[in-house]
């Protein structure tokens, strides 16, 4: 694949992705179609979720280096941002939060990007044997999210529980 044709990829992702959906974008443009094997996706995933900053920023990046070097990394991390930087630019300048339509226009985008994570939480939970245990415990943490209980809280509240589970199994489960 040539370098025009991934950076195209990564300005794709810019343009359609939104929310905290994002991420699934990166993983059904580069994973499934195999330039990045899903267990280094995921690997990436989870380490981003530890990074400070935004950790789809740094998934990007990470996806891009994995790609090409740190030259590509750069390029994507730029290509994703920029379309949602202009929108953002031209929406300060040109809209006014106070009108009724921009309210739901931007509710609008909330509602397809909790659908989006939501098919990705049932998509990703349902593969490699996970158990049903595995695949309640992310749709609780969804749920969560979507109920306004603060991500962090969220996470924690679900991390203790599936820790707890999994500690208090027999070692011939594991």
């Amino acid at each position: 694949m040539t370098t025009g044709s991934i950076l195209r990829k990564f300005l794709w992702v810019g343009l359609t992705s939104f929310g905290a959906a994002r991420w699934t974008n990166l993983h059904r443009v580069f994973v499934r179609d195999g330039l990045i094997p899903e267990d280094l996706f995921m690997r990436d995933l989870a380490v981003t979720q530890t990074l400070p900053g935004p950790g789809f920023v740094n998934l990007t990046v990470l996806c891009g280096m994995r790609l090409g070097g740190w030259r590509m990394g750069l390029a994507a991390g730029a290509l994703v941002l920029g379309p949602g930087l202009v929108a953002i630019a031209l929406a300060l300048a040109f809209l006014s939060g106070e009108e009724p339509w921009v309210a739901r226009f931007l509710h609008g985008i909330l509602v397809g990007a909790v659908g989006a994570l939501a098919a990705a939480f049932i998509r990703l939970a349902s593969r490699r044997g996970r158990s049903v245990f595995d695949a309640s415990l992310a749709a609780a943490t969804l749920l969560l999210i979507v109920a306004g209980v603060p991500l962090f809280a969220a996470i924690l509240l679900t991390g203790v529980v599936g820790a707890t589970r999994y500690r208090m199994r027999p070692e011939e489960e594991t």
